[in-house]
Parts: C-alpha cells; structure tokens; sequence
C-alpha cells in the first residue's frame, strides 16, 4: 500500500481501489450473477449455496455463497493483484481466503441497516485492527466490488473511522444519517471498496430498476480460525486452483505461503 492508503485506510476504515477489474470480466460476471439469481437454492450448482431473499420479489437482498468454485473469473477475481496487493499489506504477508459472496440488492429491499464485526462496542480479539511503526494490520477484511454503476446516494456507507471507536454506535445513527457521521461512496463498475469488518457499514436503499450487484471477498490472517467450517471445502478441492486453494487454508505465520511468494513476485517483476 502507498502511504496514502495507509493514512486513508488508518483513518477511515477503508480505502476504494478504482477499476481493479476489466471490462470484459464485468460483462462476464454480471451475465453469470443473472443466470444464478433466477436459479431457486435447489438448483444452483454445488457447492453454491444461498442467505437471503429468494425470489427476488421478497424484501431482502440475495447472496450467493462460493462463486469461485464455479466459474474462473470470480476465482481470478479472490486473486486479483489490486486487491491482495492491500490484503497482503494488512495482514502482514499472511492472508487466507475465507469466503465469495456475489449479492444482489434489488429496490424492495430493507436489509441494509448499519453493522460491523463488534457490535455494541464489543472488540472480538480475533477481529482487530492496529496501527504502529508505520505499519497497518487488520485480522478480517472485506473487498467489495461492485459489478455494476452505484449513483450517489445509494449503495454502500460507512461510519467513517468507527473501526477504532471503543464506544456504542447512537441509537438514532442509520444509514440515511448524514455526513460526516455517514459517508456514501459512489462507485463505477469496477471499482472495489478494501475496508476492516470492524468498520461500521451498511446499505442505503436501492432506487434503480436494475439491481445492484456487489461481489464481497473475505480474507483474514492465516492463523485465525473463525468457524468450524473454516478453510477450503475439501470435497470439490477439484474445482479450485492449487493457488486458491492454499490460499482458503489455514497456516501459521512462521511459513509464508507460496501462493503470497508469487503475488509479491508478480508485483516485484
């Protein structure tokens, strides 16, 4: 990370990475989204699965769990050089890919309300953010790519730096509350927001007729195990890249992985 990013990123809770994907993998993604959000649960390809609202007509957003299994570009996209280039900074040189969730937010939806990784104040020691010697380290973060146009006032907030607020959120804070206690960020497609998950964040409704499509990749230090289902899914271990694959597991920080050898070499080259 530059030492922009580091100052934004340290300040704020995130900072926007602009058109870390192409065109032509847009169209591809937002094609594959439309196919699969027609789909009902039973009938989406394993090891797929759904949380939310389904059909479309219901009042909550859809996500679509594990994408990167089925089709390549979003497993090249839990890769993407833009956006581990920031993950490796955060955590030290010692990520792991935890989950892809592809969600689509359509106008009735509701579900948007203002959350993080310690609500009501509450730090979670596996779920932490620091800043010292120059250096940032954050132990979950999310990568929210946005597949398609997000206008202003619409889409993704944030409570600007309430990663490191050790005190309750107001009652009366929503996401409709105004600047500087709520920031909306506008996006093009293509554009990814990096921020901690214990940025407070959330949603304002959505006012297109087309909906909005948000690819959400998860990562967090190698060594932190956050559910018993933690890791890669060991029964369609055929489906991923022996890169991806090392990257969902977990390790201790001791051994660099060898999948973070050719990301730093990539971008040393």
């Amino acid at each position: 990370m530059t030492d922009w990013e580091k100052w934004h990123f340290d300040l704020h809770g995130y900072v926007i990475l602009r058109n870390v994907v192409s065109h032509s993998d847009l169209k591809h993604m937002v094609q594959r989204c439309d196919e699969w959000q027609a789909l009902a649960d039973t009938e989406l390809p394993s090891p797929m699965s759904t949380a939310g609202g389904y059909p479309p007509g219901e009042n909550a957003s859809r996500a679509i769990i594990n994408p990167e299994f089925v089709d390549p570009v979003y497993a090249d996209l839990q890769l993407n050089d833009e956006i581990m280039r920031v993950v490796l900074t955060l955590t030290d040189n010692s990520p792991q890919h935890l989950q892809c969730a592809l969600i689509q937010n359509h106008r009735g939806c509701t579900d948007g309300g203002l959350h993080n990784g310690a609500e009501g104040g509450m730090r979670n020691p596996a779920n932490d953010y620091q800043a010292a010697d120059g250096k940032i380290f954050a132990t979950f973060i999310n990568a929210g790519v946005s597949l398609v146009d997000v206008p202003a006032g619409s889409g993704f907030v944030v409570v600007p730096g309430s990663h490191k607020s050790h005190f309750a959120a107001p009652d009366d804070l929503t996401v409709d509350s105004d600047p500087p206690s709520v920031v909306n960020l506008p996006l093009n497609a293509g554009d990814c927001v990096v921020f901690t998950e214990l940025l407070r964040h959330g949603a304002r409704r959505w006012t297109l007729d087309t909906p909005r499509k948000t690819v959400f990749c998860r990562y967090a230090t190698s060594y932190a195990s956050w559910s018993p289902g933690n890791g890669p899914i060991e029964e369609h271990r055929d489906l991923l890249s022996d890169d991806l694959y090392e990257l969902k597991q977990m390790a201790g920080f001791q051994k660099r992985k060898n999948v973070v050898d050719k990301l730093l070499a990539r971008r040393s080259s």
